[in-house]
């Protein structure tokens, strides 16, 4: 995002009611647990790069969109189909259970997956780093509403952006335990993401969000009779 970007924001006459520094902060919290590399090749520059600029862009994208030069114009009632109590804040453009499913069950999977099937190379230990990124943004995403009939309730509940945090730091635990090709941290890192999808289900959805969109869940582990 540049800096005109981020100038504009700032306008008083450009500026929707966005909480300009929780979404700041979320991206300040990754730059502080990575090193970025000024090597564009570096993973982890690419990993940082791509992650702060979702969240950003997502800021100004729904701020921009929905703003005229005329700070009265966004003082009137909206007819739009997202009103609610969340109006003039961050709005992600699908539901919140549509982000569980395109994102989040998405790359869980993989991570528990990888608790009895090790990855055996380079390459594999990098797809579950991947995926953890995914866990570690998703768990940050859950706490703007989106399209969904519950999703202002939900995200307006504090037990709700509780798990929603404990979901981004299981990622990030297993985003280290990924780099670090270590089994038995990537083994913790999935019960910590299990005990923070099971405990919100729990409260909030206790059917699973599954919509019957991208297919089946991965082959269940081999089961000893002896």
């Amino acid at each position: 995002m540049s800096h005109q970007a981020t100038d504009d924001l700032r306008r008083p006459g450009n500026r929707l009611n966005i909480d300009q520094d929780h979404v700041a902060g979320v991206a300040e919290q990754y730059h502080k647990d990575w090193v970025v590399s000024s090597n564009p090749g570096n993973r982890e520059g690419f990993y940082m790069r791509s992650i702060k600029n979702v969240v950003f862009a997502m800021a100004a994208g729904v701020a921009l969109a929905g703003c005229s030069g005329d700070p009265a114009a966004n003082d009137g009632p909206n007819d739009g189909p997202n009103d609610g109590p969340n109006d003039g804040q961050v709005r992600l453009p699908i539901s919140l259970n549509e982000v569980m499913v395109a994102l989040v069950n998405d790359a869980a999977n993989p991570i528990w997956r990888a608790d009895w099937d090790e990855p055996q190379s380079d390459a594999e230990w990098r797809e579950v780093e991947r995926q953890a990124y995914q866990i570690q943004v998703g768990g940050a995403l859950l706490k703007f509403p989106g399209t969904g009939p519950m999703d202002d309730a939900w995200v307006a509940d504090p037990a709700w952006n509780q798990y929603a945090q404990q979901m981004s730091e299981a990622g990030r635990h297993a985003v280290n335990s990924a780099r670090a090709r270590d089994q038995t941290l990537i083994r913790r890192a999935g019960d910590e993401l299990v005990a923070s999808c099971e405990a919100c289900h729990m409260a909030f959805k206790p059917d699973l969000p599954t919509m019957d969109m991208f297919g089946e869940l991965p082959e269940l582990p081999p089961v000893s009779v002896q």
